[in-house]
């Protein structure tokens, strides 16, 4: 039955490679899109938050997004940039499963690789760890170039890797909305305005908050409903803030994702195509206004 789940994804990912050269960039984003917004959207000039983005990831070869969405070299660019947050601890990197040596691991460890999304394993105990099932996992987001099934660009080139990092264990906490699992800080030319701050409670229900510079709570939501009741600021969040804006300086608009770990702030990492250009922004006009924010360079043709 795995095998042939493998050999069905396989298809299913080489059919996403042969669709690439039928299926333009700018048509793959448009329709989607268009399923969103329920209208026809302009990715010629565009104007919201989303079209822009998709406009990023149909025009945009800068060579430095590649190395921004490289797990590995990112962690250098970080390190050069602020002091304000912390990497979660690189334990090895491999060309490939054969070469992980679990004995040599501690109880715990972070799998994933360094060229995708949606790649990691997680083992909290190396007794109960299914090491045939992550490997095979891991095996098959090698063999996968994410260009072809998401078309974010800057994905294409990255050198393929596989990342072993320290578990980072996040302390229960007695009040589940007291602090937010991770900051999401969208940055527009350098600037930290506005924060998706993520919480989940102990059924599993998922929330977003979105605040301004000073925490005031903001009247547009982005994917999930606001959490409920108030949310104390963050003894971090100022620190978020200056971190978020150098790593954003020189970026034109990006998403500095961190994680607050205890009482620490965590690189998770920057984000460039926020979900693909396809956000739910409600009321939709946030969508035009946070747009006019984003002076991009446009190509015209």
């Amino acid at each position: 039955m795995n095998t042939l789940k493998s050999m069905l994804k396989k298809a299913e990912y080489q059919a996403k490679v042969i669709r690439s050269f039928l299926v333009s960039d700018e048509t793959f984003h448009r329709r989607r899109l268009k399923k969103l917004y329920q209208f026809e959207p302009d990715l010629k000039r565009p104007l919201t938050l989303n079209e822009k983005i998709c406009y990023r990831m149909i025009h945009d070869r800068n060579p430095l997004h590649t190395l921004l969405a490289d797990k590995i070299k990112v962690r250098e660019y970080v390190k050069n940039r602020t002091h304000l947050v912390m990497l979660a601890p690189l334990i090895a990197i491999y060309d490939n499963t054969r070469q992980i040596d679990l004995e040599t691991l501690p109880d715990r460890f972070v799998l994933k690789c360094n060229h995708d999304s949606g790649s990691t394993i997680v083992c909290r105990d190396k007794k109960t760890f299914d090491k045939e099932k992550a490997f095979k996992k891991l095996e098959l987001a090698l063999s996968k170039n994410m260009y072809y099934s998401t078309r974010e660009r800057h994905y294409k080139d990255i050198d393929k890797k596989l990342v072993c990092e320290e578990y980072l264990h996040r302390e229960k906490l007695k009040d589940r909305y007291s602090l937010p699992e991770m900051l999401r800080i969208h940055c527009f030319n350098g600037v930290a305005c506005f924060t998706e701050a993520d919480f989940t409670d102990l059924q599993g229900n998922e929330f977003i908050n979105v605040y301004d510079r000073g925490w005031r709570l903001q009247p547009f939501v982005m994917e999930y409903p606001n959490s409920p009741g108030a949310i104390a600021e963050p003894a971090l969040f100022y620190d978020a803030l200056l971190a978020a804006q150098a790593l954003a300086h020189g970026i034109d608009y990006c998403r500095v994702d961190l994680m607050l770990h205890n009482n620490g702030l965590f690189f998770s990492e920057i984000t460039l195509t926020p979900c693909r250009g396809k956000m739910a922004i409600t009321p939709v006009k946030w969508d035009y206004q946070l747009g006019k924010m984003w002076e991009q360079d446009i190509y015209y043709e």
